[in-house]
This record gives C-alpha cells, sequence and structure tokens, in this order.
C-alpha cells in the first residue's frame, strides 16, 4: 500500500458544551490528479460505522465517542488505506486522503454481463453476485450440488422435473429451465442432454462466484440466454496454497466426500477438485415408493494455469464425473421389468470435459481472450420397461477482443458452437438426431454520456446451419445519480434452436416421444428497470435493489395436450405468445456480526395457446425469503436462520388439484471453528413441509406397472438433518 500524501487538519471545537460526541470527516482524491473520488468506502474497522464518498469526494462519520480507532478507506482500482486516528471529547478531525492507483488483478474482475474487466457496480447490465462466503453457506447445506444455493436467490427458482429421478432445472424470471444459460468460468457446457443433471451434479466446493444476469443475454452468449444466464466462476491460485477437505452425513442416508487443493508454483499453478457422493433411496412417507432418488457419484476437476509471461496466462482444465441414479418403488431388486412389474427409473449418466482459455493483456486498455471447450455426454436409462439411450458431443470456441477508442470501450467478438445429438433408443435410431452448427460474431460499445451516465450496446449475429441467420441487440443505460444510488434500464432480444429437451419431456423420460415436426425457432423480447441503493444509516449498513421486468416469447415448445390423452409426447409451437412480468426486490442489513436479508418476488407469467391465455404452471405467484446470519470471526462461529415462504401454483395436469397450497420452510445451521476444523450441523426444513403431506407424487399404481407422475411444486424430501467436518489449511 503506498499513499503519497496524507494530512491531518485538526479543526477546533464546533459543538455546544453540553455535546460529549466528535466526528471525522475529510476528501478522498486520487494521488496523481487530485480529483475526488466518487463511491469510495469510508469506515472505521470493527464497527460498522461509516459510509460512501459524495459527488465531492467528501465524508462524514459523526457521534463517535472518544477512543482510537482505525479508519479504512477503500476504492476498486485503488490500494486500500488504513490509518489510525485518536478522537477526545468533543474532536473534529478532517483529513484530506490521497489513493495510489492499484494493478487489477482481470482475470478476477471479468463481468458476466459485459464480458470485460470491471466493477459489478460500474456496469450498465444488472449483474447479481453470490459471494464466496454465501457459496460456502450452502456448501454446508447441499455439500453435493448448487441446486439450494440458486433456489434461495430472489428472482429465481429451481424446479424438480421428475418426482422419481429428482432431476431440476432453474427457472429465471418465471420462464422455463431451458431457457437459461448455465456457464462454467464463462463457458456454456451444461443444457441438452445434460438438462436436468446439471444443477444437481455440479458440486460447489471449487467456487469462488456465481453470477447471475436475469435477462435476454443473447447478444453476446447466443441462444439458450433468453432468461438470463448464470456463471460459476471457479477458484483460481495464488502463492499461498489452499486446501480443503469436507465429509458430511444426512439423516437420509446420504454421504459426501470432497476435497480441493489450489496453488501457483512460479509461473504454473494447479487446482484440484475431488468429490464423491452417495445417497441411498429414501421413502419419506413410508409408501415403499422413494421420494429422494439414490444416486452414487464420482467427479474428478484438475486446472493448471500457466504464465508464459506477465500479461500472457493459458488455463487448461479437465472434468469428469459418473453417475448412476435410481428412482422409484423401493426393495424390487431381481424382479424381472414386464408391464405390470413395479415401476422404477435407473439411469447412468457420464460427462467429459476439456476446455482452454488463453488471455493476453496488450496494454491496461487492449487485450485478447480464447476459449476453446469440446463435451461429450452419455445417457443410459430405463424408465420402467422404456430405454432411453443417447450420447451428446459439443464443441465451443470463442475469441474476443477489447480495446478503448477516446471515450469508447470496445468489444469483438466471434464464436463457434457445434452440438451433434444422437439417439440410441432401440426404435428410435436417427429419428430424433440432430447436428447443429453456429458461428456467430459479436460487438459490444460502452460510451459514458457524462460523469453519470453510462450508455451500452451489443449485438451478436448467429448463422445457424437449420433455422438461418438471427440478430439480437441489447441496449443497457446506467444513470448513477450518486454513489449510493444507480439506476438500470435496459431491453433485448434472444432466441432458441428447437430440441427435445423440455420439461415436460424430461418429466416421462422421454417415453412415447415423437420426433420434432415442423417446428420453429422460439424468439424473446425482454426489457428490465432496477434500482440499487446502499448506504449507511447510524451504525445499519443497507442495500436496496429493486427490479422489474418484461418478457415476450413467441413461439414456445409446448406438449400438444391431444397426444398427451394418447400417452404420446409430440412437441410443437404454441400459436400465441408466452408473456412473463414481474418485479422482485431484495434487502440487506448489516450491523455488527448481524446480517438480514429479506426479498420479494412477484410474478405473473402466462401462456397463449390455440386462442386461450393461461397462467404458466408451477410459477408461484408470490415468494418471500428472510435469512439471519450471525458470524463472529474471532471464535469462529456461524449461526444463520432461514425462512422461505412460497404462494399459489397453478397446476397442469394435476388429477388432484388445480392450485397447489402455499408453504413455509424453515432451516438452521450452526459452524464452530476450531483452528482449521470447522464442525458444522445443518436442519433442513425443520417442520417437515413437503407434497407427499398434501398427496401423493404419482396417480395410478406404480406397484403393477401403471405409474403417471404428477408436477412437483413443494419439497420431496422433507425434513433432513446434516452434519460434518470441513479442514480448512
Amino acid at each position: 500500500m503506498k499513499i503519497i500524501s496524507v494530512l491531518f487538519c485538526v479543526i477546533i471545537f464546533c459543538v455546544s458544551s453540553y455535546s460529549q460526541t466528535s466526528q471525522v470527516s475529510g476528501i478522498v482524491q486520487d494521488a496523481e490528479t487530485n480529483e475526488a473520488l466518487v463511491g469510495a468506502s469510508v469506515y472505521l474497522k470493527d464497527t460498522n460505522r461509516g459510509g460512501a464518498t459524495d459527488q465531492d469526494g467528501k465524508f462524514s462519520i459523526v457521534r463517535l465517542a472518544d477512543s482510537t480507532y482505525t479508519l479504512v478507506v477503500s476504492l476498486i482500482g485503488y490500494e486500500e488505506f488504513e490509518t489510525i486516528i485518536d478522537l477526545t471529547v468533543n474532536d473534529s478531525l478532517f483529513i484530506i486522503i490521497s489513493l495510489e492507483q492499484s494493478e487489477v488483478e482481470a482475470e478476477e474482475m471479468v463481468i458476466t454481463g459485459t464480458r470485460t474487466t470491471r466493477s459489478i457496480a460500474d456496469v450498465p447490465v444488472r449483474v447479481e453476485a453470490i459471494p464466496q462466503e454465501e457459496v460456502e453457506e450452502k456448501l454446508m447445506m447441499t455439500p453435493s450440488n448448487v441446486a439450494m444455493l440458486l433456489n434461495e436467490s430472489t428472482g429465481m427458482r429451481v424446479q424438480t422435473t421428475s418426482a422419481t429421478s429428482n432431476t431440476a432445472n432453474l427457472r429465471i424470471q418465471g420462464l422455463s429451465g431451458r431457457y437459461t444459460q448455465l456457464l462454467t468460468d464463462g463457458i456454456p457446457n451444461f443444457g441438452g442432454l445434460s438438462s436436468g443433471f446439471g444443477l444437481t451434479q455440479l458440486p460447489p466446493l471449487n467456487l469462488r462466484q456465481v453470477e447471475v444476469v436475469k435477462g435476454a443475454a443473447s447478444a453476446l452468449y447466443g441462444p439458450d440466454a433468453i432468461s438470463g444466464i448464470v456463471n460459476f466462476i471457479t477458484k483460481i491460485p495464488n502463492e499461498h496454497a489452499e486446501a480443503t477437505a469436507l465429509l458430511n452425513i444426512t439423516t437420509q442416508q446420504g454421504f459426501d466426500a470432497a476435497g480441493f487443493f489450489s496453488q501457483q508454483f512460479d509461473a504454473t499453478g494447479v487446482t484440484l477438485l475431488l468429490s464423491r457422493n452417495t445417497q441411498a433411496q429414501f421413502d419419506v412417507d413410508h409408501d415403499n415408493y422413494a421420494d429422494v432418488a439414490g444416486f452414487s457419484r464420482v467427479a474428478f476437476t484438475p486446472k493448471i494455469t500457466f504464465d508464459a509471461s506477465e500479461h500472457v496466462r493459458t488455463t487448461l482444465g479437465l472434468g469428469y464425473s459418473s453417475e448412476d441414479r435410481t428412482g422409484g418403488v423401493m426393495n424390487i431388486e431381481g424382479i424381472a421389468l414386464t408391464s405390470n412389474s413395479p415401476y422404477r427409473e435407473t439411469i447412468h449418466t457420464e460427462r467429459k470435459d476439456i476446455s482452454s482459455q488463453t488471455s493476453y493483456e496488450v496494454s491496461p486498455d487492449e487485450s485478447f481472450l480464447l476459449k476453446l471447450a469440446g463435451t461429450l455426454l452419455s445417457r443410459d436409462a430405463n424408465y420402467g420397461i422404456n430405454t432411453f439411450n443417447a450420447t451428446q458431443t459439443m464443441f465451443y470456441a470463442d475469441g474476443q477482443y477489447t480495446t478503448k477508442w477516446k471515450t469508447h470501450s470496445l468489444l469483438f467478438g466471434v464464436a463457434f458452437s457445434y452440438d451433434n445429438f444422437e439417439d440410441r433408443t432401440p426404435g428410435y435410431f436417427s429419428l430424433r438426431n440432430y447436428k447443429y452448427q453456429s458461428p456467430a460474431i459479436f460487438a459490444q460499445d460502452e460510451i459514458p454520456l457524462d460523469s453519470s451516465i453510462s450508455l451500452l450496446a451489443s449485438g451478436r449475429i448467429d448463422f445457424h446451419n437449420t433455422f438461418g441467420t438471427f440478430l439480437t441487440p441489447r441496449i443497457s443505460l446506467m444513470y448513477k445519480p450518486s454513489s449510493e444510488l444507480t439506476l438500470r434500464l435496459g431491453g433485448g432480444t434472444g432466441f432458441k434452436s428447437p430440441t427435445i429437451f423440455i420439461e415436460d419431456v424430461e418429466e416421462t423420460g422421454f417415453v412415447n416421444l415423437r420426433p420434432l415436426g415442423n417446428v420453429t425457432t422460439e424468439k424473446s423480447q425482454s426489457g428490465s428497470f432496477d434500482i440499487n441503493w446502499n448506504s449507511f444509516i447510524g451504525e445499519f449498513g443497507i442495500t436496496v435493489n429493486t427490479a422489474f421486468y418484461l418478457t415476450n416469447l413467441e413461439s414456445a415448445l409446448l406438449v400438444d395436450d391431444d397426444s398427451l390423452a394418447n400417452n404420446i409426447l409430440f412437441v410443437r409451437n404454441a400459436t400465441g405468445n408466452t408473456l412473463s412480468r414481474g418485479g422482485e426486490i431484495s434487502m440487506k442489513l448489516a450491523y455488527d456480526d448481524f446480517k438480514l436479508s429479506l426479498g420479494y418476488t412477484y410474478l405473473y407469467s402466462s401462456q397463449e395457446d390455440k386462442g386461450s391465455i393461461e397462467e404458466v404452471a408451477l410459477n408461484p405467484r408470490h415468494s418471500f425469503g428472510a435469512i439471519l446470519f450471525w458470524e463472529n470471526h474471532e471464535s469462529l462461529t456461524k449461526i444463520g436462520l432461514e425462512n422461505y415462504w412460497t404462494g399459489v401454483q397453478r397446476l397442469d395436469h394435476h388429477p388432484m388439484r388445480a392450485h397447489s397450497p402455499e408453504y413455509w420452510i424453515t432451516g438452521l445451521i450452526i459452524e464452530k471453528g476450531f483452528g482449521i476444523v470447522r464442525l458444522f450441523v445443518n436442519f433442513e426444513n425443520i417442520f417437515d413441509t413437503r407434497q407427499t403431506r398434501f398427496e401423493p407424487i404419482y396417480s395410478g399404481n406404480p406397484f403393477s406397472g401403471n405409474f403417471i407422475p404428477v408436477p412437483i411444486y413443494a419439497p420431496l424430501e422433507g425434513r433432513a438433518i446434516n452434519g460434518g467436518i470441513r479442514l480448512v489449511l
């Protein structure tokens, strides 16, 4: 840390004789230009007293008791400053602080919404970040996957797509999970054959942050990003070794063991994740039908980084995972499969990944980035007496160039995606196959219109080998009248190539699914407006986010109701539009060691088809969440209490009800550290809320082969307790 100058000017007593409080105020400026720095964080260490500098770089902290304090000043792009100040009775201290600019580590600051090296707070596109501390909290609840991490975030919902195998996908702003693009380190590698399994098979131990962009993002990322993007950002090695080991057991016969290691050795760095997760079939309601599917999974993810020079870094990553999953009627080993035998699902999935990224920083304002990735997926499954076997091969290439010209921050890029799906199911050879190839070009321009207004315009052209050429523009405007308040307005378009991987098909295990016929691409137009405010009120730190959004989706893929009546799955385009609109508000309060998070979402999504309009099923109109967390760093103790309320949902193809009941879920987590050892216990769904308390999760008689799944609108596992140990070196 280097401070060019620190000038202390003491102001004489300026309060009345009966006042016994003091204050500290001042100006924060750039060390080279002496320009005022807006939005710098200024606070007194260990007190939660402070605030942010205003348009003139000024700050003030009042009503302080006479004592010795540590004043801390920080701002993205500058070295952090600390100094000791002594306040006596009725002191009024004025400080001028000059901060020196610091080097920015580009890999740690690439923002998903713009593909650029920026602070999240300074981009016109709204990007929400789930930091590492929150990732670690959810890690103690579900060490085997990231589903809970996303399900408990405002405006997002993890939807279970199969009552038997417990597969799930992520809905953003009321749209089906197939419209959300999942990335790992900026590379799209979930979807297609991995739909329903991506969230349930991704271990979180090596994650350092998750970034979420809600709304159309096809302008930079192409198809599959109609409703938004979730980017899982993995840890990078540094000179200090990081090693973590975790063991976890559950009251529902689950077991997790995982280990992570990371370190930089001169020019070479390594990270390694190993994970072993098992879950026995578990019958919560004692009807001999497994509410919790059994699985056995192993995952292995090594990554190597190499710094060819100070400005060139290459990363090579590998990945392998294999899982065997079983669901349905329990205790039927050895029974021959016939049309009258008890219903069971057995699914074997295997995934192999290879990826590389090379970055070249020509100068602080000019850089190149190249990404290459390949994935081989396979699924061999039996859904009762029906088989579904398939293989999918995917390749992705992406190159981008960023530079600055006058006041413009420019980005230009090219991309290529290859998706080859081969159906190996007996009787369907080649009928449901597809081979999609799509080269693309994209560009972006960010322009500061003045000191408080920024405009970002981006666009992409995809040249699809089957469905033609698509232009997807996006524009965003940010207005920042002060360091505490930010307003954003944006909109864009998107498209998606049709495939057989939709929720209704996954729910029935692709049984009797007819090949896609004369279907067209799905297209969208969306807009959003959000307000972000953060400040200090006395000793309370407060952040409030409010967002409103609207998405219009054309030609959504549906399973035809008439074909369903004949036990056939025929996929077609809707004759009308899907319209999703809503809003969300989240608030975070911090005081001393306490943090309170509140979130509310309103959502109304409707589908027009064949002249009628229905509310989209499995979308709660209202939902609310509250999390109270206490953490004491000195005693290494964490305690968290969570409450989530889900409102009424419309149900489709449910034989027992047209609307779901509302319900609450309450959880409690405790962690206590002893040096490098962390012991934790998590009480999940304390009051045992589950769908089987309302009705069975199937209709018909699965014990005689007559199995008919019903939509899943509530938890299946009910009350569960898990606990374990973490070793953090």
